[in-house]
């Protein structure tokens, strides 16, 4: 078949849906494809811009031509009751489309403004560590699992979409994690906190990354918003470079801004309370005060889901 969009009566037709219900069941939310418009291009083809998926209320699925021969190939053998033959290829075209259709769970921004790219990037590489984390769970739901069942493929690995992207997003999470006190960063880890930013507005989703920092309540607004320029230029810089280790970087610069503050709370004796009966000057009478902010009830993906990160 040309390069175009894919008919109905074509084998990638009924499989993009099962993948898209699965990712929709997975995620219990509505992926936005409007299920008419599935565009195969050719091999090696470069993903299109992928701001303008953020600003879509409905998008095209893509598959690659040489994935679309490995569905229809799957299809034809499983018709004539034999499993898929090349079933490399078969997860590679499996993850690329439940990476699509994850990302577009997400809600569509209200206004995100001109310049985007930090938040196209981070929407792709969390749709690709959702999948990464995910596709074993998500396989058996969707056509790719009578191709071929989970339990006769070796592995489901999955480099992404766009691999510096889900590896900066990898490293973001992971440093989000280790702030918490969660080292190492564990699967469930990567499922949950995905799967909650994804569910996030895209030009929502850094002031969620500080929120989730233990202290970071205490930055003023100018440095909460400092900081989240600084995220967005880190993580953009993480994917073009290719250097994952600038986004972790990142996080890691804005959780130890609030160290100095929370010491000057504690130390400054004009913000200390007085213990009953003692005077200012007197030994003993610095109380160490309560971190304010009410830090033990954060909210936190990763401490309310179970370990298929789901609620």
């Amino acid at each position: 078949m040309a390069t175009g969009l894919v008919h109905f009566d074509d084998p990638c037709f009924s499989w993009t849906e099962s993948v898209a219900e699965a990712v929709s069941e997975n995620t219990n939310r509505l992926v936005r494809w409007r299920g008419i418009d599935i565009v195969q291009k050719p091999t090696g083809w470069t993903p299109r811009d992928p701001k303008e998926d953020l600003r879509q209320l409905s998008s095209p699925l893509f598959l690659p031509e040489d994935q679309a021969d490995t569905i229809r190939d799957a299809q034809a053998r499983s018709q004539a009751g034999l499993p898929a033959q090349d079933w490399p290829n078969l997860v590679r075209a499996t993850a690329h489309m439940t990476s699509q259709a994850a990302g577009l769970s997400s809600p569509e921004p209200d206004n995100i403004g001109g310049i985007w790219e930090a938040e196209a990037y981070l929407d792709t590489g969390l749709a690709d560590v959702w999948t990464q984390e995910r596709l074993a769970k998500v396989w058996p739901k969707t056509e790719s699992g009578k191709f071929l069942p989970a339990h006769d493929l070796p592995d489901f690995t999955f480099s992404g979409r766009d691999p510096a992207a889900a590896s900066a997003a990898r490293a973001l999470l992971t440093e989000v994690v280790r702030q918490q006190g969660g080292t190492p960063a564990r699967s469930e880890d990567f499922a949950a906190l995905s799967d909650w930013m994804l569910s996030v507005k895209a030009d929502q989703r850094w002031p969620e990354v500080i929120a989730l920092l233990p202290g970071t309540d205490e930055l003023s607004e100018g440095e909460r918003w400092r900081a989240v320029g600084a995220l967005r230029r880190d993580f953009s810089a993480a994917v073009e470079q290719g250097k994952p280790e600038l986004a972790a970087d990142s996080v890691r610069t804005v959780a130890e801004k609030v160290d100095p503050l929370l010491r000057r709370l504690t130390q400054d004796p004009a913000l200390t309370p007085l213990s009953p009966g003692r005077t200012q000057d007197s030994a003993g009478a610095s109380v160490r005060p309560q971190r304010p902010g009410g830090h033990d009830v954060r909210r936190n993906p990763r401490s309310d889901r179970g370990s298929d990160g789901r609620r």
